[in-house]
């Protein structure tokens, strides 16, 4: 197979490039008038290509995926099918402010326990196959009574074993639940039997935090709820709107319809709200604010438990290990 030097040094056009062409866009300039007022010495080898291409007779709606970055191309595709390619820029730039803001939201608080407890773990099962046993075999060289300790050794190798193995088994279930499908069979079973999981709050936030977007750009419910079902790079968003939109073609009502299993129990209190002031946009954006707070109030204690769980099991490791060390000090002070 060959590849040919632009395909193996590809670049692609910056979020800031998109923002700016976006905006042009929207104040009615032509494509090539965005090229021109937008060229740069980093980006004007990406805009030749587009140019050429679109003298050869492409469409914009077509090629344009060839030069997107991998965080906004699945949006931007998936919108151009029902949306026009100034209108889906426009709207992709915005979900991806919105997941930019979240996936930033989950690593601050996240990030710092998983690693920690990933340390933790990864050290310990190090140390349960190469450093323990070493140190049993000075101990008895000093002839000393190791009999207790020995006890707990293998308990000690036990509780290694399940940690460090669950964890493994738990990273491949995220990866197996991660395709498509299989993450949104794990959230229909997971919405139904425990409504006020953190994922269904999560995911129900993300929903209506996009769907809101939609709207305050001037899109109908149904509109909106299009869009959001086209958005195949986000299957649990998109099984949302689709039964949201089942709901409200049946005849039930946008409070109706947040009242199944699939969305965040409180979600439909807001949305009742909404019809009664007659603000839809303001009481959302209330609902999406406090479930945000709601998430970051979840995911803390989360970690703090994490954390806590970490700190007590090297601690008791640590109390062991000191003990078994001090075992030879004991010895030597007999000899």
């Amino acid at each position: 197979m060959e590849f040919s030097g632009e395909t193996l040094f590809k670049r692609y056009l910056s979020i800031e490039d998109l923002s700016y062409f976006s905006k042009l866009l929207k104040n009615g300039l032509s494509i090539n008038e965005c090229f021109d007022l937008l060229k740069t010495r980093k980006n004007d080898e990406i805009f030749s290509k587009i140019r050429r291409r679109l003298d050869q007779g492409e469409l914009i709606e077509k090629l344009i995926g060839d030069y997107l970055p991998k965080n906004i191309r699945s949006y931007t595709l998936a919108l151009l099918n029902s949306l026009s390619f100034s209108a889906a820029l426009n709207l992709s730039l915005q979900f991806y402010e919105r997941n930019e803001e979240g996936r930033k939201d989950v690593l601050s608080n996240i990030a710092y326990p998983l690693i920690l407890l990933f340390i933790s773990i990864t050290s310990l099962y190090l140390f349960d196959l190469y450093g323990i046993d070493s140190i049993f075999a000075l101990i008895s060289s000093f002839e000393e009574n190791i009999g207790i300790y020995k006890d707990f050794r293998i308990l000690f190798r036990i509780i290694v074993m399940i940690v460090y193995y669950g964890t493994l088994i738990i990273f491949c279930l995220v990866i197996l639940f991660s395709r498509p499908q299989r993450i949104t069979l794990f959230y229909i079973f997971l919405s139904r039997h425990f409504p006020n999981s953190f994922l269904s709050i999560y995911y129900s936030e993300e929903f209506m935090s996009l769907f809101l977007i939609c709207v305050q750009k001037g899109y109908s419910t149904k509109e909106s709820l299009g869009i959001l079902k086209s958005m195949s790079s986000k299957p649990i968003i998109s099984f949302l709107a689709y039964h949201m939109d089942e709901s409200l073609m049946e005849g039930d009502t946008l409070k109706d319809a947040a009242k199944k299993d699939y969305y965040d129990p409180s979600l439909a209190r807001f949305i009742k709200i909404a019809n009664y002031t007659n603000d839809f946009s303001s009481i959302i954006e209330s609902y999406v604010f406090m479930t945000r707070e709601k998430i970051r109030k979840r995911m803390k204690n989360y970690t703090l438990t994490i954390q806590l769980l970490t700190y007590i099991f090297i601690g008791l490791v640590v109390i062991f290990v000191y003990q078994i060390l001090f075992m030879p000090m004991r010895a030597i002070s007999i000899f």
